[in-house]
């Protein structure tokens, strides 16, 4: 009977439910219609209750009237079978618990995890916990998979991160507006209600309390500034780090061929890919590009930032055939990109090593070889000695240059030559 009714009301407290808010008799409406809900809902839990206490009484006599199975014994060692001997000793050796390794032995096995199996060794047990959650063993992590990607300036913003996120934590929230159903719902006897109702509340309903028994309280949270928060905001996609992207906007771009511009990244671990954030270039709005894979992605090396000229300390070491890359911007509202060239020789200079003399000249010839002889993006010339931003509205704006000192800087540059000479 009561499922019926339950079931022939729901329609028109359904009504009620989904009926606008903005009348004072409409939110009437709506609460008393909730109130009923909740008032048979919990009826009909107590009556489900009811019904298995009574059947459940009902075959306790059929239980104590059967006979208990009785439990196997043991067979002596010397009437059972070699395998079987075998397979009863197994459980006496593997007693060992892991608990009861060496403080050594212990560090080397979760040395040895994945980060997904670290994590999951955390959630045993509070001294695992504290084990797995170890600076050590995630820097190792961290460095192994995101260090050729992150610089200083990322572990400075995710700082910045977590102190804003202590800020919100601490900062009071409004408080609750309560209605007369929230007062009923505080002192109606049913637990089902008020807990279901105060579901958001911080303190308990005082029939919650003394109907239903504390539950055990959870194992706290490992703190958020630690190495495993770290990766963990990484992997899952939680946090923007700053980086910078090779060829930006590679597909159908060509001004952007040999280029690194800054970006925000996140990570994609579905795709193993990144969606880059780049700042407003000029006038136009930020933009973002998807499926940037990790061998366009560089940390930083340097902490100029886009919108700075970086200083220049390596022009009285710059020699012909040097490699470097140079600091540009189409006009002064754009941020700087970095571009990859060579040094050349100087027009009447002999390119033979022991007659060059260009390393003494106080103009360095900056050649762009991927772009064809000819072409006004080819050669440009800074001075040696009192370099800073030249150039014009016209073919944009040169800054700061760095010397390229590894073959491995180099070589990735390289990686990315185009196939056909620009113009």
């Amino acid at each position: 009977m009561l499922p019926l009714l339950l079931i022939s009301t729901v329609p028109a407290f359904t009504l009620l439910l989904v009926a606008p808010a903005t009348k004072p008799c409409c939110k009437l409406a709506r609460e008393l219609g909730l109130l009923v809900l909740l008032l048979a809902t919990e009826l009909l839990r107590h009556a489900t209750t009811a019904g298995r206490r009574l059947r459940g009484r009902g075959r306790e006599p059929e239980r104590s009237a059967t006979t208990m199975p009785a439990t196997p014994r043991p067979r002596p060692a010397a009437l059972a079978a070699p395998g079987e001997a075998e397979a009863e000793a197994t459980p006496a050796a593997a007693g060992l618990q892991l608990l009861d390794l060496p403080e050594l032995a212990l560090d080397r096995v979760l040395e040895e995890l994945s980060p997904a199996s670290l994590a999951a060794m955390a959630c045993v047990c509070a001294v695992l916990r504290d084990r797995c959650s170890a600076d050590a063993l995630w820097e190792r992590h961290l460095r192994a998979k995101w260090g050729r990607v992150l610089g200083a300036t990322a572990r400075k913003e995710w700082e910045a991160e977590l102190r804003a996120r202590v800020a919100r934590a601490s900062a009071p929230r409004p408080p609750r507006r309560r209605s007369w159903v929230d007062s009923l719902a505080c002192a109606w006897p049913f637990s089902w209600i008020a807990c279901r109702w105060l579901k958001g509340d911080a303190t308990p309903a005082p029939a919650a309390v003394a109907a239903e028994p504390a539950p055990a309280p959870a194992p706290a949270a490992p703190p958020t500034n630690t190495m495993a928060a770290w990766y963990r905001a990484l992997e899952c996609g939680e946090f923007w780090f700053p980086a910078q992207v090779y060829n930006r906007e590679q597909d159908g771009h060509v001004g952007f061929v040999l280029s690194c511009y800054d970006a925000h990244l996140r990570y994609d671990r579905r795709t193993d890919t990144f969606t880059a954030r780049y700042p407003p270039h000029g006038r136009k709005p930020a933009k973002e590009e998807a499926g940037v894979q990790w061998s366009r992605i560089r940390a930083p090396p340097v902490g100029t930032p886009a919108h700075e000229l970086h200083a220049s300390e390596c022009l009285e070491a710059l020699r012909p055939g040097d490699h470097f890359e140079i600091q540009w911007r189409k006009n002064k509202d754009f941020p700087y990109g970095w571009w990859y060239g060579v040094v050349g020789h100087q027009a009447p200079c002999n390119p033979n090593e022991h007659l060059c003399r260009c390393h003494q000249d106080d103009t360095i010839v900056l050649e762009f070889q991927h772009y064809a002889p000819g072409s006004r993006w080819r050669q440009t010339s800074v001075s040696r000695k009192d370099h800073r931003e030249t150039g014009d509205e016209t073919d944009g704006f040169y800054g700061g240059i760095r010397k390229l000192q590894t073959k491995d800087e180099i070589s990735t540059w390289r990686r990315f030559w185009p196939v056909d000479v620009l113009n």
